[in-house]
């Protein structure tokens, strides 16, 4: 009986589960849904608002009618992004959509970024996408991305949008990037842009005589048409930290000074490979080669490039053997004392090489060269018979990377040159394109 007394003992003390889907009599008993709560409305308004700041702008709009909570909460997101140009069937339903977005807009509201990429659209209205860009920047943007379609090379059928002639003001903006709009003289006067440290434009007209920062810490300009009046674009921006400058078109622009650089990359484009001698040299307007010159006050001594690079501790000078503009700013160039990597393409690499013994002598830190080949040489440039005898002295040169599409007479050459030198070929690598 006792050990009976146990076994019901035990039974009923791991019987609480049995008892709640048991009654007395044996049925089963009803289990109640656990009760759902509502997470998601719990959250204050803030951390709501950023969530929908990382959907698309419509989307964001049309959560307005989930709940009578959720009819204006859309209107103070601190992330706007205008980007589904499919969904607009014309110019007129985008620029509605993006009035009744932006203008009603308190301007107390931070918005911390901005994006629009209408790419989809060929053309847009100038005066409705200025007046959107200018409206963000009084909300207080820190970010600021403008895409539209651009086509430079049929801009005159499908012109890019144009944006009003006056300059940016904004003591918040830190970064701004642009592409697919003109861009006309005083738009790039940012010395109101206070705070601005990252800039690039890609894919632009840029139709301005100077560039202006103080603040700027990179800059980038990609793709770009550089056409004021057909003279160079002074781009002053002395607190640079780093530039990248590429396959531009039309006139070769001036650098300022740049004390603060680390590392530039600066590649020529090709519309600006073949410079008249005459002209080069301060030549007079008689010349019909159809080129543009330098103005008397700024030829021939003036430094276009290197003198503004200078300072660099990583550089990139990429251009084809017939560009003269690195070649001519050799003969206005300061030491380059800091330079720790070098890469140099083909425009110094013709002929006897005294362009780039020239450069190196100017490089005493230097630690890596790169040395790239692309074009494949004509006859002329493989001559290697007057080659300087002197020496280099690269005591802190530690790594040579040769990058070539075959190894030729240039390639030989190059060897012949370190081989004189204090550094040793084990250090030297030739690497195929």
């Amino acid at each position: 009986m006792v050990e009976a007394a146990q076994r019901g003992a035990m039974l009923n003390s791991g019987a609480p589960h049995l008892s709640d889907g048991m009654s007395h009599r044996g049925k089963t008993a009803k289990v109640s849904p656990p009760s759902r709560v509502d997470h998601l409305s719990a959250l204050p308004d803030s951390v709501l608002q950023y969530v929908l700041g990382f959907l698309e702008a419509r989307e964001a709009v049309r959560t307005c009618v989930l709940a009578r909570r959720w009819r204006h909460l859309w209107r103070l997101i601190p992330r706007l992004s205008v980007t589904d140009a499919d969904a607009f069937r014309s110019v007129e339903k985008l620029n509605e959509f993006v009035n009744r977005l932006l203008l009603p807009r308190d301007q107390s509201s931070v918005l911390d970024e901005c994006e629009f990429d209408l790419r989809g659209f060929l053309r847009l209205d100038d005066a409705s996408v200025d007046l959107w860009i200018r409206h963000v920047l009084m909300c207080h943007t820190q970010v600021l991305q403008v895409h539209f379609h651009a086509n430079l090379q049929t801009t005159q059928d499908q012109p890019l949008v144009t944006l009003a002639n006056q300059p940016l003001l904004s003591q918040h903006l830190w970064r701004l990037e642009l592409s697919g709009i003109s861009l006309e003289n005083s738009f790039l006067d940012f010395s109101s842009c206070l705070v601005l440290k990252h800039l690039k434009i890609t894919n632009c007209v840029v139709d301005t005589d100077k560039i202006l920062s103080r603040s700027l810490k990179h800059l980038s300009i990609m793709g770009c048409e550089l056409c004021w009046q057909l003279h160079p674009t002074l781009i002053s921006a002395p607190s640079l930290i780093s530039l990248q400058l590429a396959d531009y078109v039309g006139v070769t622009p001036i650098l300022g000074s740049m004390p603060l650089l680390e590392t530039a990359s600066v590649s020529l484009g090709h519309q600006n490979e073949e410079y008249c001698d005459f002209c080069d040299n301060g030549g007079s307007e008689d010349c019909d080669c159809g080129m543009v010159y330098l103005e008397d006050d700024c030829a021939p001594d003036v430094s276009v490039h290197l003198l503004g690079l200078s300072t660099a501790t990583c550089l990139e000078l990429i251009a084809s053997s017939k560009m003269v503009t690195f070649k001519r700013d050799l003969r206005y160039c300061l030491e380059f004392s800091k330079l720790k990597s070098l890469l140099l393409s083909d425009w110094c690499l013709v002929a006897d090489f005294q362009t780039l013994l020239c450069f190196l002598h100017y490089t005493p830190a230097l630690e890596k060269l790169i040395l790239q080949l692309c074009q494949k040489p004509k006859s002329e440039e493989l001559d290697g018979s007057g080659l300087m005898e002197e020496s280099l002295t690269l005591k802190k040169l530690k790594i040579v990377e040769i990058k070539c599409q075959m190894i030729d007479e240039r390639v030989h050459n190059i060897f012949r040159i370190l081989s004189d030198s204090s550094i040793s070929l084990e250090k030297i690598n030739v690497q195929k394109l």
